[in-house]
């Protein structure tokens, strides 16, 4: 009878020598620069995409043409870092790929992302009325947008009024009443879908074209509350009642629009 063969075993070293190698040389490429898949956080886009959505964006959308009016976007987070901090405990290797210096291992950072809506184009006059938003001095409605709040939050000149309190902010305006601002070149006004709880360009600035790295097309997966929106969810918790996460089966693979 012939020796039996044995097979090698991979040390630790090794396994993980060969998965740092498979997400520079394959996976890396292709998160960077063709697909990415992430999870909505917030209720902003509602009931367009709700928290629990997980969705995969087309970043190859908008290297041959640039977005348009109604355009759902991607996009980093304008406030996180560029790198993750303390910056003294990390040093860069490669693309997103960081070297904890203190804790000896790496990690994929990137800024978090954000979708909205693009409501203003390049050149555009944007003002908001009691709500009501103006494009070039004519009223502006879409299907998808939503109100919450009741309530209407009056002007007040440098100071906006978020989470419940007065803020600073680079624009004359609150979140009911803004503007008029001309959107500049190369930039864009964006939106979320339920605008009373939408942190978007009314609170921190125009969108740069740079900055936009693609668009959601479909939701793969979704986990969350079986109410159509966390607003529901808000209330009747504030009641006393409590929901159980579901899978949304009527929500996989459904297109976004």
């Amino acid at each position: 009878m012939g020796k039996k063969k044995v097979g090698r075993q991979k040390n630790s070293l090794q396994g993980w020598f060969e998965a740092m190698l498979f997400a520079l040389v394959v996976a890396m490429p292709i998160k960077n620069y063709a697909f990415a898949n992430f999870k909505i956080p917030s209720s902003s886009m509602e009931k367009t995409l709700l928290i629990g959505d997980y969705l995969i964006g087309n970043k190859f959308k908008y290297f041959f043409k640039d977005p348009k009016r109604t355009d759902i976007v991607m996009f980093y987070t304008p406030d996180d870092p560029v790198s993750p901090e303390p910056k003294s405990d990390y040093f860069r290797i490669l693309g997103p790929i960081y070297w904890n210096k203190t804790k000896l291992y790496p990690i994929w950072y990137e800024k978090k992302r954000l979708v909205k809506r693009i409501i203003g184009m390049p050149g555009d006059k944007v003002e908001i009325k009691n709500k009501h938003v103006f494009i070039n001095d004519k009223p502006f409605r879409i299907k998808q947008e939503e109100y919450i709040d009741k309530r209407v939050i009056p002007r007040s000149n440098g100071r906006i009024f978020w989470n419940n309190k007065w803020q600073k902010n680079k624009f004359m305006g609150s979140r009911d009443n803004f503007g008029p601002v001309v959107v500049p070149k190369e930039m864009y006004f964006v939106m979320g879908d339920d605008r009373d709880v939408s942190y978007d360009s009314r609170f921190w600035g125009f969108l740069d074209r740079k900055s936009i790295m693609g668009s959601p097309f479909m939701i793969f997966y979704s986990h969350g509350d079986p109410a159509l929106t966390s607003y529901y969810e808000i209330i009747t918790k504030m009641n006393g009642h409590k929901s159980k996460p579901v899978f949304r089966w009527r929500r996989i693979f459904k297109l976004i629009k």
